[in-house]
């Protein structure tokens, strides 16, 4: 298989920014699918994110995580560098980039800063409430946490989260927030869930402002300890005990935090926002349709050698159907090939130990000239013959 790497505010609908000379993405989403629950919570189960999170986001999440870099003395080119993010876009808070986009910045800020402990706490501390536009307000607005919960997983689409998550009830009754990446790259993938933890405690301090702690009880990591002892961070921060090496990473909660309400709650403000939430999921499913099977399908494939009727055939569409609705959703076959040809070239090109004829191979190209020419056209997609 051709594996490749491919969500916290978004207040709008307007095209991707891209820079028209950029260089290409380091890394691209395979298409995410639901995560159910585990057996054991099936039957406890409070809500569950029903979306893929391969769908376009605002930049809001990646001018965070910009503006943190640069107070750390890392200039923003350094973090944009292969994510084709066009940098007079940034201010734009409704300019819509693609999740792959921002995991090349994550990518990015990892190696820059040496994958330094506890770096994405550092970070998802930054994701206010308001960070998050129509989102945050609906869950400020919200009548009770049992809520929150429910309408904050059914509108994650719309969060810059890259885990999946499911809200139970525990063994011993209190409140479980798991979350899974399993189908984020292993480099950045400690990063991703980090951010997501931390940006969530984050929400549910700021959902009950001046409160003395949120009942937060303990944090639960999947990832095993870092060779040396937990770095602070994660203790200063969190305020509970947390611990690595386990099961699932898990946020867990007093039961009783479900039937609080928040001290901002208002029912007509959260049915005008659920409202507007309910605008944007729908734009955002509406961009993730064929375009995003046709690159779930390819990603999955040894080798990118394919016309679009094999493709179409493949996927059950005639092929001058599948053209339409490409063209429909604003792309085509082949920009969507070249989208997956760059993300497995640039994973493949990774591994010193794959020959440039397997790589040529792989990408669908008879030899490592051809792949060169098509490399060059990625890099300057302007450039005229």
């Amino acid at each position: 298989m051709l594996t490749a790497v491919s969500r916290l505010g978004e207040t709008g609908q307007m095209e991707s920014g891209v820079a028209a000379d950029a260089v290409p993405p380091i890394a691209g989403p395979p298409a995410a699918t639901r995560r159910m629950p585990a057996p054991e919570d099936s039957n406890r189960v409070i809500a569950a994110i029903a979306d893929s999170w391969d769908h376009p986001r605002t930049m809001v999440g990646v001018s965070i995580l910009l503006d943190w870099a640069a107070e750390h003395g890392c200039p923003p080119g350094d973090l944009l560098r292969g994510s084709r993010i066009d940098p007079e876009l940034l201010p734009d808070p409704v300019e819509l980039i693609e999740a792959h986009q921002e995991l090349t910045v994550i990518r990015n800020l990892v190696e820059a800063f040496d994958d330094r402990p506890g770096l994405g706490v550092e970070l998802g501390a930054r994701y206010h409430l308001t960070a998050y536009g129509h989102f945050g307000y609906l869950l400020a607005a919200c009548s009770s946490v049992h809520e929150t919960v429910q309408q904050g997983l059914r509108y994650a689409l719309l969060t810059f989260a890259f885990s999946t998550m499911t809200a139970h009830v525990g063994d011993h009754g209190d409140y479980v927030l798991a979350m899974e990446a399993d189908d984020v790259p292993p480099d950045v993938r400690r990063f991703a869930v980090e951010r997501d933890v931390a940006a969530t405690v984050q929400i549910q301090r700021e959902l009950f402002p001046g409160a003395p702690r949120v009942p937060l009880r303990e944090v639960r990591f999947a990832f095993p300890a870092w060779a040396a002892a937990a770095p602070a961070v994660y203790h200063d921060y969190f305020r509970v005990p947390v611990s690595f090496d386990r099961p699932r990473t898990e946020l867990v909660f007093d039961a009783s935090y479900l039937d609080r309400v928040p001290p901002m709650a208002n029912r007509h403000t959260a049915k005008l926002m659920a409202a507007q939430c309910e605008r944007l999921r729908a734009e955002r499913l509406h961009r993730t349709g064929v375009a995003a099977r046709v690159r779930a399908f390819l990603l999955d494939q040894t080798s990118l050698d394919l016309s679009l009727e094999t493709v179409a055939d493949r996927l059950h569409y005639a092929p001058r159907t599948l053209r339409r609705r490409l063209e429909s959703e604003g792309t085509t076959f082949r920009a969507v090939l070249d989208e997956v040809r760059r993300v497995v070239a640039e994973n493949l090109l990774h591994d010193p130990s794959i020959p440039r004829y397997e790589i040529a191979r792989r990408l669908g190209y008879q030899e490592w000239s051809s792949f060169a020419r098509a490399r060059r056209r990625w890099d300057n997609p302007t450039a005229t013959p």
